[in-house]
């Protein structure tokens, strides 16, 4: 590997994860998978095995300290980002961390901090901000180009149904941060300003029945 070259290791080896490492491996110059780690041995075999990568792990604590590993892909279940984030952190590794960032505002807190501190980069993500539809979008907004924002109506359509451990509250914040977190996070950024009042009312389209 070239001195130039980022190492990469993946972390969380499902669908979104390695959608991410061929993104690496194909879109990002400079950046090379290096290792994956995923909890069941199968499929971290697997993923190795696809990614042409020779480092793998189910635990991502055996590899951490290897040099060959410049920076993380954390795309596990949102209850594992705050340790995971920490250790990597601690490691001194750069971190790409999956949204949501963590199970509440204290883990973020904890998460922010820890890399502040081992002066390394967090980025969480929010791929709308870079998709240029969206930046376009932003820009007309900015420019005052249909006049002044009031109201935003924003929909979603995902594009495989939500794992299952999205619906398990130990694990993830629920499917309105798993999934519709886009959707806050993109809202915030067109209307240049914080959330400051929250009202909701809930459906289920598919049991009306069901509460």
């Amino acid at each position: 590997m070239s001195k130039k070259e980022l190492g990469i290791c993946l972390i969380g080896c499902g669908r979104a994860g390695m959608i991410h490492a061929h993104n690496f491996m194909n879109k990002v110059p400079g950046a090379r998978m290096v290792a994956v780690v995923d909890a069941a041995e199968e499929v971290a075999r697997a993923a190795a095995e696809e990614l042409g990568v020779d480092i793998w792990a189910t635990d991502y604590k055996d590899i951490l300290g290897k040099d060959s590993i410049d920076a993380v892909v954390v795309v596990s279940p949102t209850n594992m980002h705050r340790d995971t984030v920490v250790d990597c952190a601690n490691a001194k590794k750069h971190i790409f961390c999956e949204k949501p960032m963590a199970m509440n505002t204290q883990e973020c807190g904890e998460m922010i901090e820890a890399c502040a501190r081992n002066g390394v980069k967090l980025q969480i993500g929010f791929m709308r901000r870079h998709d240029m539809s969206y930046k376009d979008a932003k820009k007309l907004l900015d420019e005052g180009a249909i006049g002044d924002l009031v109201q935003i109506h924003s929909s979603t359509r995902g594009p495989s149904k939500p794992r299952p451990w999205m619906y398990d509250l130990k694990k993830s914040n629920g499917i309105l941060a798993e999934v519709n977190s886009h959707d806050i996070d993109a809202v915030r950024w067109f209307a240049g300003s914080e959330i400051k009042e929250l009202y909701a009312l809930a459906g289920n389209f598919r049991n009306p029945e069901a509460i």
